[in-house]
C-alpha cells in the first residue's frame, strides 16, 4: 500500500503506512528492518515536505521536514539526519524572515518546531516557544500556555538567563493558579522564586515564595513542595540557616537539576 501510494505521488499516505510496517517490525525485535523501514518513512516525510513547500505551504513543510529528521535519527542514518537539519536550518530562516511564525495562530504548530529546536539550538526554541505561549494563551488554552511557559522557563535555565528563567516560571505558574491547578502553580513559583535569587532579585523571589505556600495551602499540599516553598522563602529573608537545615532533609528527593539550581542559590547568598 505504501508502494502505490508512491506510485500516485502520495508521499504523506506513504509515510503513513511505512510507519506501520516499522512498528510491526520493532513488535518482532527485528532492529535491522525496523531502522530501514524508519528510514524509508523519513524518506517519504521529506518528499512530502518538498510537495509542501512548492505548494507554498512553508509551515506544514518545516513540520514534515522535522518527521522526516526524527525518523532519520531513530532510523540511525546520519548522512541523512544531518542533511535534513540543515534544510530545516534554512527554510526555518525563510519562514521566520517572511512572517509566516508570526501570523501563524496555531500554537501547537509552534509548539512542535520548538521542540525540534530544543535539541538542536535553544534561540531558535526560545523564539518559537515565545509565539506559541502566547498564542495559546490568547486563543483560551491556558492549560497549553502555562506548559510552554514552564518549557520556556527550562530553555532560558538552560542557557543561564536566570532573570528570564525566573519570569517564564512565573508566568507558568499564575496561568496555572488561574486555572485552580494549584500543584503545577506552586511548583512554578518555587523554582520562579529561586531563578529570582540567582538573578539577584530577592524582593521578587519573596513574592514569588508566598505565592507557593498559599498554593500549598489551597491544594493542602503538605509533602515536599511546602517544604520546598519554605526554603525559598527563607532564602529570601536572608534566614540562611533555617533554610539550610530544612533543605538538608529534603534535597534528595528532587532530580539532580532541579537541586543544583538551589544549591546554587545557597552559594550566592553565602559568598555575598
Amino acid at each position: 500500500m505504501a508502494e502505490e501510494a508512491i506510485k500516485r505521488r502520495d508521499y504523506e499516505t506513504a509515510a503513513r503506512f511505512y510507519k506501520y510496517v516499522s512498528v510491526h517490525f520493532g513488535l518482532q525485535n527485528n532492529s535491522e528492518k525496523l531502522k530501514a523501514f524508519t528510514v524509508k518513512t523519513g524518506e517519504c516525510y521529506l518528499k512530502a515536505a518538498e510537495n509542501l513547500w512548492s505548494s507554498n505551504k512553508p509551515l506544514e513543510s518545516l513540520l514534515f521536514l522535522i518527521k522526516a529528521s526524527n525518523c532519520f535519527a531513530d532510523g540511525e542514518d546520519k548522512q541523512k539526519a544531518r542533511k535534513c537539519d540543515l534544510i530545516i536550518k534554512s527554510r526555518y530562516e525563510l519562514i521566520r524572515k517572511n512572517g509566516t511564525i508570526e501570523r501563524c495562530n496555531e500554537a501547537y504548530k509552534l509548539k512542535r518546531i520548538g521542540d525540534y529546536f530544543i535539541n538542536h539550538d535553544f534561540e531558535k526554541a526560545i523564539e518559537c516557544y515565545e509565539a506559541a505561549a502566547e498564542k495559546a494563551f490568547n486563543s483560551g488554552k491556558l492549560n497549553l500556555s502555562g506548559s510552554i511557559y514552564g518549557t520556556l522557563g527550562e530553555c532560558y535555565m538552560a542557557v543561564k538567563r536566570y532573570g528570564d528563567a525566573a519570569e517564564r516560571y512565573a508566568r507558568s505558574a499564575e496561568i496555572y493558579n488561574q486555572c485552580r491547578e494549584y500543584f503545577e502553580a506552586a511548583w512554578r513559583y518555587c523554582i520562579s522564586g529561586f531563578h529570582f535569587i540567582l538573578s539577584g532579585d530577592p524582593k521578587k523571589a519573596l513574592d514569588m515564595a508566598v505565592k507557593a505556600e498559599l498554593a500549598c495551602e489551597k491544594d493542602e499540599i503538605n509533602v515536599l513542595l511546602n517544604d520546598l516553598a519554605s526554603v525559598c522563602r527563607l532564602l529570601s529573608e536572608g534566614r540562611l540557616n533555617e533554610a539550610l537545615r530544612r533543605w538538608r532533609k529534603i534535597r534528595n528527593k528532587f532530580k539532580k537539576s532541579y537541586a543544583e539550581i538551589v544549591d546554587s542559590c545557597f552559594y550566592l547568598m553565602t559568598s555575598r
